[in-house]
């Protein structure tokens, strides 16, 4: 039986895995459809690290409900990966250029789709990160169109 905090460690954990491997290397890709794959082997489990300041603050022991079954539906989790400074720059700086009216992007708003395409992970480490966390039993139901 897991335990509600035991859920809230199993999630913290899996988007330390991922986050440990994809964020490093994720700062070496090429932005845009032609991003790089930077997941380049498979998962370590030996290797896990903790992130510091994310977890939510209602996840307490005083909000420990007792155990509950492997079996209990885990709904609505998020994983969100962080941006490299190597790439968080040419983002901010096209950010910028929206609002100059010198630059050629000046008002030149991106779709969803667009925006993905230009500022996103490869696809391929999107399916790594989505078939490692399935092997853990859990499922991606929605990428966003975005793909951040």
């Amino acid at each position: 039986m897991r335990t509600r905090s035991g859920i809230a460690f199993f999630s913290l954990a899996v988007a330390a895995v991922v986050l440990r491997l994809a964020v490093p290397a994720f700062a070496q890709s090429q932005m845009g459809s032609n991003a790089r794959p930077v997941i380049i082997q498979r998962i370590d489990e030996g290797k896990l690290a903790t992130l510091r300041g994310n977890t939510r603050p209602e996840a307490t022991p005083a909000n420990d409900r007792g155990a509950i079954g492997y079996d209990f539906p885990m709904e609505h989790m998020l994983l969100q990966l962080q941006r490299s400074p190597e790439q968080e720059q040419p983002l901010q700086q096209y950010i910028a250029d929206l609002q100059n009216s010198a630059s050629p992007n000046y008002h030149k708003w991106l779709t969803a789709q667009e925006f993905g395409e230009k500022f996103s992970l490869a696809k391929q480490d999107l399916d790594a990160i989505a078939g490692w966390l399935g092997s853990h039993g859990l499922k991606v139901n929605l990428v966003y169109p975005t793909g951040c």
